[in-house]
């Protein structure tokens, strides 16, 4: 039998929202979910949204200092591999492509340009 998982979002320490089992074949999909909802690229930059783990839990925090700071956590049997292709999901959603040529743009950069430096010369 499969263990389940969990996932909290909490608002300041408090119960904000969740889901109380999702299957292990979809907790990837149904975390990435919370996390573009709470920590949506177009508003949270890469390096404001914080990553800590445990043996049993993994959490993205805001760092921003705003004032309604969210934690997104998973709970459950963390593995490595698990930990490993969550950080590969969340990273890509910062790497933008440029609309003129398709070429991937580093966070840093995509932030501050639409295009990239080839197609803002042309």
């Amino acid at each position: 039998m499969a263990t389940d998982f969990e996932i909290a979002t909490f608002e300041y320490n408090d119960l904000y929202d969740g889901n109380d089992r999702v299957a292990p074949d979809q907790v990837v999909k149904t975390f990435m979910q919370q996390y573009k909802h709470y920590f949506n690229p177009e508003y949270y930059a890469e390096d404001n949204v914080w990553f800590s783990s445990g043996r049993t839990w993994l959490a993205y925090r805001d760092k921003t200092g705003g004032d309604k700071p969210m934690m997104v956590m998973l709970m459950g049997p963390i593995t490595d591999e698990l930990v490993a292709e969550i950080k590969t999901t969340v990273a890509k959603l910062y790497i933008k492509a440029c609309p003129g040529c398709g070429k991937e743009m580093p966070n840093v950069q995509s932030t501050k340009w639409e295009v990239c430096a080839v197609c803002r010369e042309l």
